[in-house]
């Protein structure tokens, strides 16, 4: 399977938390309580940052989003969503995939998110630590390297 990005822009907000209510109800859900429409659309706003953003394609189309921040010691990866249809299809741990290959990758996961934890276990992520809220996450990237290739 063939995947591209394409950067994000102010113009893809509106899409972008379509894709976020979707991929994330269910989790906060059960985690918090209550979907708070209100809420979700404020956090979203004060989080939206689309320089940070890309828009993952297949064949031109738009599936899913992908954040990615680059840390001095790490690749951050602070969210992978796609639209329900392509969940399960192995386009998401494909993009991780090639995400190790950067390195160490870190990330965070909400606890009541057991789609995700399942698939970073299966991915070799290692736990290294935890909060209230999520557990943290890493994987050492090719070959058990922890420094980023660049």
């Amino acid at each position: 399977m063939r995947y591209e990005f394409r950067p994000c822009t102010d113009g893809d907000r509106d899409w972008a938390y379509a894709l976020k209510s979707e991929a994330y109800r269910e989790v906060v859900e059960r985690q918090f309580g209550p979907w708070d429409e209100k809420f979700q659309r404020e956090l979203f706003a004060a989080r939206w940052s689309p320089g940070r953003s890309r828009i993952i394609l297949v064949d031109g189309a738009a599936v899913g989003l992908v954040a990615i921040e680059e840390r001095s010691d790490a690749v951050w990866l602070d969210e992978i969503q796609l639209l329900k249809e392509w969940r399960g299809r192995g386009l998401g741990s494909l993009i991780i995939r090639d995400l190790t290959l950067r390195g160490l990758l870190r990330l965070q996961v909400l606890r009541e998110n057991r789609r995700a934890l399942q698939l970073y276990r299966r991915l070799d992520f290692r736990m290294e630590g935890e909060t209230p809220m999520h557990y943290h996450m890493r994987h050492a990237g090719p070959a058990g390297t922890a420094k980023r290739t660049g």
